[in-house]
């Protein structure tokens, strides 16, 4: 009886060992696929902020979306003159929108164009513009909606 016990010992320790081995032999390998750098070279990105009077913003927004900007985000904001200045210089409010506007680098150049010209035909159209680098983005997706790539 004692060599059925004992053999019966052995048997469940090879059992387990055996399973272990197969398990060790089997680990899941990390996936070979290459990243989403490596298959496009990743373009710099830029946000466009204007600052325009809220009479002009629609057109504003149309020329970025025009150009391809990929995502603008408007808001509304106040200037900070006084009334009293404001009527000096023939300004009626002081309703301003904010636009922020995700551009690509290959498009900097030509949305600066175009914002030259359209601040340069009408009296209406006064405002800001400046460009702001983006240094780092978090995650693929959003990099992939920034740019239109999705």
């Amino acid at each position: 009886m004692r060599k059925d016990k004992s053999s019966k010992k052995e048997n469940v320790i090879n059992n387990v060992a055996e399973k272990i081995k197969k398990n060790v032999k089997h680990e899941k390998k990390p996936k070979t696929s290459s990243s989403f750098e490596k298959k496009k070279d990743l373009e710099q990105l830029y946000v466009y902020v204007v600052i325009v009077s809220q009479q002009v913003a629609n057109t504003v927004l149309k020329l970025l979306q025009n150009i391809g900007s990929s995502a603008q985000f408007v808001h509304n904001g106040r200037g900070t003159a006084p009334n009293e200045v404001l009527a000096v210089i023939g300004a009626k409010d002081a309703k301003k929108a904010v636009i922020n506007a995700f551009v690509s680098e290959d498009k900097l150049k030509l949305v600066q164009e175009e914002l030259d010209i359209f601040f340069s035909v009408g009296h209406k159209n006064r405002g800001i513009a400046f460009a702001i680098p983006l240094s780092s983005i978090q995650g693929v997706r959003m990099y992939k909606y920034l740019t239109q790539t999705i």
